[in-house]
């Protein structure tokens, strides 16, 4: 229930436990979804919830319960599902990461992008290369010899349309950032190192 949910994430919060940092997303969302699915909001139940503040958390579990929602949503794995505050980071992690790994890259989009989306710089500051192209939906979008990504704006958070040809789908929110789902099991060895880009990021926002 929601009630159940905003319990979880506002008792959850006040604990600064000592917890297995690489585990703390995983052991945090397996007990709350057991107790999710007992229907059990008690508070005395939630508060024997294991915390999931990790670094990449910055101490927020409600980022967790979103991932997990949208993540059962599509039939995914709540690793798979990663929430940002910015609507670029997703996007640069993955050019970072293929960059180094000297894999291709295809950049798809629909709509008209935010301007914070500067590709040009992208090119000539960070010396990432890549395809864009701009289409008019997912289905659109042909079988690519690298990875492919896909943004688009959504006015409502939930299900992705999942299709083969689409590596990374990131959808973009007005004001609140993004959500990045990583599509397939062969895509899940960047999951660290996307994780590693936020944190980077938070990090400096942080200090």
């Amino acid at each position: 229930s929601t009630h159940c949910i905003s319990s979880a994430a506002s008792d959850v919060y006040k604990r600064q436990d000592i917890y297995d940092e690489k585990l703390a997303k995983t052991q945090f969302l397996e007990q709350f979804e057991s107790l999710f699915e007992a229907n059990n909001s008690e508070t005395s139940a939630l508060s024997a919830l294991p915390t999931a503040f990790d670094y990449i958390r910055l101490g927020h579990p409600l980022s967790s319960i979103l991932e997990w929602a949208i993540a059962d949503l599509n039939d995914t794995k709540p690793d798979n599902v990663i929430s940002f505050s910015s609507q670029t980071i997703p996007v640069l992690a993955v050019l970072r990461k293929n960059l180094f790994d000297k894999k291709n890259t295809q950049i798809n989009y629909s709509g008209k992008l935010p301007d914070c989306f500067d590709f040009e710089a992208l090119k000539n500051v960070y010396g990432y290369n890549f395809d864009l192209k701009q289409v008019e939906k997912a289905e659109d979008i042909s079988e690519f010899n690298g990875s492919t990504i896909y943004i688009s704006q959504q006015s409502k958070m939930g299900e992705f349309k999942l299709t083969p040809n689409i590596d990374f789908f990131i959808s973009l929110y007005s004001d609140l950032g993004s959500i990045l789902l990583v599509n397939g099991e062969q895509n899940e060895s960047y999951i660290p190192d996307i994780q590693h880009v936020r944190c980077l990021l938070y990090t400096s926002d942080a200090a």
